[in-house]
């Protein structure tokens, strides 16, 4: 069996599931409606514009324990 994955409009997502429910079970099976994809795909979207436009910045793991055990390091003092 093959898998086929489509991205349906909210308005005709009834419609849709209604016209596939018509098929026997053995034939076609929906196997997940998943929102978390789109929601994640939104926020990775949001965080790579923000990296390319200057507003945040990222750090090797180098870089982050070297700024880690320096704000450890004025702490302790």
């Amino acid at each position: 069996m093959a898998t086929l994955k489509l991205k349906v409009s909210d308005k005709i997502l009834e419609k849709v599931l209604k016209l596939l429910s018509q098929f026997k079970s053995e034939d076609l099976q929906v196997i997940e409606q998943n929102d978390q994809f789109e929601s994640n795909k939104k926020y990775v979207q949001r965080e790579l514009d923000r990296l390319e436009s200057g507003e945040s910045k990222s750090y090797t793991l180098e870089q982050l324990n070297e700024v880690l055990e320096k704000t450890i390091n004025q702490h302790e003092n």
